[in-house]
């Protein structure tokens, strides 16, 4: 009603609500659990798009599964659905829809989970990467590679993403899809289902990280875990801001 034009001051006066408890709401930061359901409801919306507007909650449940390898409940699926004023159609569906890859235009993210050798021990990082731009969306690091290692990365380019919008908590148009490298899988840190990257996702991945080593090399004690903890986020730090 504020956007229409009406008085902001009347509107709270007839809802019943506080001035200033209505800019606080306004001006709060998004929550974790806010920023997931955001980005969570565009990948809802894009294979619900897809479908030809016919799957339900339990079918697209299923997709963000097969596709994405998260696991959501189908109470969030069908709430966020019911945010989104979308619904399925009854009745079984018949032939097999082709998987997209929901994604802004001109960007998909590829996961990758690298392991550096130190001299007493190892540190592991998982990286985003925008394989359209080539550039770092987000990262994290941690002594052991993980699930949870790459969760964290995710939260924080959906974050980053969500933040880049003027909209606090809105997220526009389709949001990036994502594919993991099978180094990913193949150290556990990706799930048994979902989309592998393919030849050129893997190809950029590579050329990251060999700058990441080109970087690492003029790094003295670059081998030693307290130096490499303390330079890797710097690096990686650079490389993000390269946009």
């Amino acid at each position: 009603m504020a956007e229409e034009g009406f008085p902001v001051r009347r509107i709270l006066g007839i809802l019943g609500v506080s001035e200033s408890g209505y800019y606080a709401w306004r001006e709060r930061t998004p929550s974790a659990r806010e920023l997931r359901h955001t980005w969570l409801k565009q990948i809802i919306v894009d294979i619900y798009s897809s479908s030809g507007s016919t799957f339900g909650y339990r079918r697209i449940r299923y997709e963000i599964g097969r596709r994405y390898g998260i696991n959501v409940s189908h109470g969030t699926v069908e709430l966020l659905m019911g945010q989104a004023g979308i619904h399925g159609r009854s009745g079984r569906l018949n032939g097999h829809v082709q998987p997209t890859i929901a994604r802004v235009p001109n960007r998909r993210w590829v996961v990758d989970v690298f392991t550096c050798e130190t001299s007493n021990d190892t540190l592991c990082a998982a990286i985003v990467l925008d394989t359209t731009s080539r550039q770092l969306v987000s990262w994290s690091t941690e002594s052991r590679g993980n699930s949870h290692l790459v969760d964290r990365a995710l939260d924080k380019a959906i974050a980053h993403e969500v933040a880049a919008d003027s909209i606090p908590g809105e997220a526009k148009g389709n949001i990036a899809g994502f594919a993991f490298t099978d180094r990913a899988r193949n150290l556990r840190c990706g799930p048994a289902y979902g989309i592998t990257g393919d030849w050129y996702d893997h190809a950029v991945v590579e050329v990251f990280w060999e700058n990441v080593r080109r970087a690492l090399a003029d790094h003295k004690g670059a081998k030693n875990q307290k130096r490499l903890e303390e330079k890797l986020p710097e690096i990686f730090e650079r490389f993000a801001c390269q946009k």
